[in-house]
């Protein structure tokens, strides 16, 4: 199998695991990861502030910025203790976001298309958090063309491009 047709998935933090050409799990979180409290603290709050509401409502949050400074990791230590239905997916394209959606289905016993397995992740009644990671390329229409369908669950968007700030807001966006 090439390495190419590999794809990254994850669901239920903790929980690995595996079926035909699928690795399910989330990129490795660094040992060497510390510091961006603000961040972290910014997303907790962003995510579990009470709205007064007793029915949960969709929360999208993106961090954006250069390659390299720390978006993903920051992004796994804020799951790691937080949520416990995590989908992972790679959104540096749209055949990725694609395969990596297939590849929920596998791992879940769904099968189907990525549009079944995001109906299916809409229809959750418990809390979960899909991350975008790497939404680099997309337009926001096209990402936003990959959320779960709804108004539950959370998402999170990993890129280099401010744009899909268009998503969010400013204050629901961090740099």
């Amino acid at each position: 199998m090439a390495l190419e047709s590999l794809q990254i998935i994850h669901n239920n933090y903790g929980n690995r695991t595996t079926s035909d050409g699928v690795i399910a799990l989330m990129p490795n979180p660094s040992t060497q990861f510390t510091g961006h409290t603000e961040a972290i603290a910014k997303l907790k709050r962003h995510f579990f502030t009470n709205t007064n509401s007793t029915i949960q409502r969709r929360k999208i949050f993106l961090l954006y910025g250069m390659g390299g400074i720390g978006k993903t990791q920051i992004c796994l230590k804020f799951v790691e203790e937080i949520f416990c239905q995590v989908f992972w997916v790679d959104a540096s394209s749209l055949g990725t976001i694609k395969q990596t959606l297939k590849g929920i289905g596998q791992s879940c016993g769904l099968g189907g298309s990525p549009e079944s397995v995001l109906k299916w992740i809409g229809s959750l009644k418990e809390n979960y958090i899909m991350i975008l990671d790497n939404a680099d390329v997309l337009s926001p229409a096209a990402l936003e063309a990959y959320f779960p369908p709804g108004m539950r669950g959370n998402i999170l968007i990993t890129s280099h491009n401010s744009v899909m700030m268009t998503l969010t807001s400013p204050e629901n966006s961090l740099e």
